[in-house]
């Protein structure tokens, strides 16, 4: 109730992000209000911290801001809105040096924000 009355600074409406935000209001029964849209991050921090709208952001994302109270984080509902996250690469094609460090630095911090990564 209390974000339909505000402007939802958001990412593009065609991003998948803002296609599981706007799943998760659904199946609640509830509307998101009218937005502004945007295709930056730090873009959508600024109009917030102006006054002219609340964003919906991943808590990493807007950490600093928090931190600094620049920003104020509230929780979105009961509910957690969570996302899945993955690194793909071509199957016939064996990871170089600098890739397969990759992708263990993201498995050893994939547990900080949520479930570890497949193998």
């Amino acid at each position: 109730a209390t974000l339909a009355r505000h402007t939802l600074i958001s990412s593009d409406k065609n991003t998948p992000t803002f296609r599981l935000i706007e799943k998760y209001f659904a199946e609640d029964d509830r509307v998101l209000p009218s937005s502004i849209e945007l295709g930056s991050m730090s873009a959508i921090k600024e109009l917030v911290k102006l006054g002219i709208g609340v964003g919906i952001l991943a808590p990493w994302i807007a950490r600093p801001e928090v931190a600094g109270g620049s920003l104020v984080q509230l929780p979105l509902g009961r509910r957690k809105l969570k996302r899945r996250w993955g690194i793909v690469h071509w199957k016939s094609r064996r990871l170089s040096l600098p890739e397969e460090t990759f992708v263990k630095l993201c498995r050893s911090v994939a547990g900080k924000f949520g479930s570890p990564m497949g193998r």
